[in-house]
Formats: structure tokens, C-alpha cells, sequence
């Protein structure tokens, strides 16, 4: 029985010294299966998360998937989803062969890792002809962007810490303030004396993010932080700038795919590094 509605397939089968990258799959769980029951690989797979729902189970560790979630499985490690019974996750797997591979781990993209991972899915979807050379060698090219973009969340590789111009990094300072959450981003670029259409395109070009994005991602990871440190919802709305609790709830889970009071629940017992 399936389990999944496939969304995009891609047969990359690119080979690098010590890696082959198969084939590249992006999916939505089905509605009427409440399961992935306990299987494994010949193969080892990335497994990045694009939206909430259900609990990843890696061995005898589980693991709530979030927007964001990433897990690397590796060949013949048993692993099996449980199901939300509202939310059925978007999955993008790669399936790869690694002469040395590391060990099961889970983490927690951040929001830029996202959306660059989102932006190479969307190039791939647009891909014309795909038997062609062309699209043969932009697909694995995508693909290359997307392990990249993995591995260095992994822990794989290093994370490239890329310098960025100083009139963003005195953006960043100043957005990642509480004070800036619920400001708007013409008011923020008037303090910095910058043409906000002119930043905007700046930021994009050296994050892949709209200065709102950026911004909202400082709000989100306070709130994150906020929600761990104590598991009061009001207190982390109230030290976030959120005056009305129902915008605040609306408003995370928008961005996370779960509610404030369900993620503090988890605390640090789902094992995801955040």
C-alpha cells in the first residue's frame, strides 16, 4: 500500500568519490495512513521536513517532525513514522550512498537553510524536459545545492560562515532585538538611513531572505527560546512583544506547523537539536 503522494521524483545519479546521489523525492503523507510501519534501506537517506505533523522514529529514539526537521537515516538503519491525525507532513528524501557513513542524527534547520532548500525544489520543479542533458545536469546541480545545504546542517561538513556587508549586519543587530519584532521594516531601514527596497535586495542577494523573513526569524527563535526556557506560552508571547495570545498562537503556528503550549510541551525530550 502507498503512503505517500509523490510531488516531484528525480533520478539524479551523480557519483562523487565516496557519494552517489540516486534519486531525489519530494512527497505528502496520504490521509487514510496512520503509519509508515518500522522499515529500512540499502541505501542511506536524507529526510528533510517541510511541514509539521507526526513523530519520526530512528531506532528506538523518536522525534516530533517539525517544519524544519532534518534526519539523516543511514543504510539499514530501521526507522518508521507515526502519524498526526490532522497533518500530513511534506517530505523531501535523497536517497545516497556513502562510502563512509556517519551515524543517525536529527537536527533542526534554520529558517535561511529552509528556504534555501525551498528555492532549489522550486528551480527542480521547473526543470523543462527532463530527459534532456540539460535538465539531467541542473537537476543533480540542484541537488549538489540541497546536500550542501544538509551536510553543513549535519555537521557533515563545516557551515560556511560567509561575511556579510556591514549595513546588514547592523540590520541583523538591530531586528534581533525584541523591540524590532512588531516594527515595520520601512521604520527599521529609517534608523539605518536605507532605502528599504534597496536593503531588501541587498539582504536577498547575501541571505536568500526578505528583510521581514529575517526579522521574523529572530521573533521565531526567541520565541523558540523563550518557550524552552520556562514552557509558559504568555511569558514567551509577553517577552516576544505579542499583546494578544491568539494572534501569538496564530502566528507560531504559521511558522512551525505546531502551537506554542505543544511545543513547550516537548521541552527537550524529542531529542532534536534546536
Amino acid at each position: 500500500m502507498r503512503t505517500f503522494q509523490s510531488l516531484l521524483l528525480k533520478k539524479i545519479g551523480t557519483r562523487l568519490p565516496g557519494l552517489s546521489i540516486m534519486r531525489l523525492r519530494l512527497h505528502r503523507h496520504l490521509e487514510q495512513v496512520d503509519s509508515v510501519k518500522p522499515h529500512r534501506h540499502a541505501f542511506g537517506q536524507l529526510l528533510c521536513y517541510l511541514s509539521s505533523g507526526g513523530t519520526l522514529v530512528v531506532g528506538t529514539s523518536s522525534y516530533e517532525i517539525l517544519s524544519g526537521t532534518l534526519a539523516w537515516v543511514p543504510a539499514t538503519r530501521v526507522h518508521s513514522v507515526r502519524e498526526h491525525p490532522s497533518r500530513r507532513p511534506v517530505c523531501l528524501a535523497i536517497d545516497v550512498r556513502m562510502q563512509s557513513s556517519p551515524k543517525a542524527r536529527i537536527v533542526s534547520l534554520a529558517h535561511a537553510e529552509s528556504s534555501r532548500i525551498r528555492n532549489e525544489i522550486t528551480a527542480l520543479g521547473r526543470l523543462p524536459d527532463p530527459s534532456s542533458i540539460e535538465s539531467r545536469f541542473l537537476a543533480a546541480s540542484h541537488a549538489l545545492a540541497i546536500l550542501d545545504v544538509e551536510f553543513r546542517a549535519l555537521g557533515f561538513l563545516p557551515r560556511e560562515e560567509t561575511p556579510l556587508p556591514s549595513i546588514i549586519a547592523k540590520f541583523h543587530e538591530m531586528a534581533a532585538a525584541p523591540s524590532s519584532f512588531h516594527e515595520r521594516i520601512d521604520v527599521l531601514c529609517g534608523r539605518l538611513a536605507q532605502n528599504p527596497d534597496h536593503l531588501n535586495r541587498l539582504h536577498r542577494k547575501f541571505t536568500g531572505l526578505t528583510l521581514r523573513q529575517q526579522r521574523d526569524a529572530f521573533c521565531l527563535e526567541a520565541c523558540k527560546r523563550a518557550l524552552r526556557e520556562n514552557g509558559s506560552v504568555s511569558r514567551a508571547a509577553e517577552s516576544c512583544g505579542f499583546e494578544d495570545m491568539n494572534y501569538f498562537s496564530r502566528w507560531f503556528r504559521r511558522h512551525t506547523g505546531t502551537t506554542p503550549s505543544a511545543f513547550a510541551s516537548l521541552g527537550s525530550s524529542s531529542g532534536v537539536k534546536k
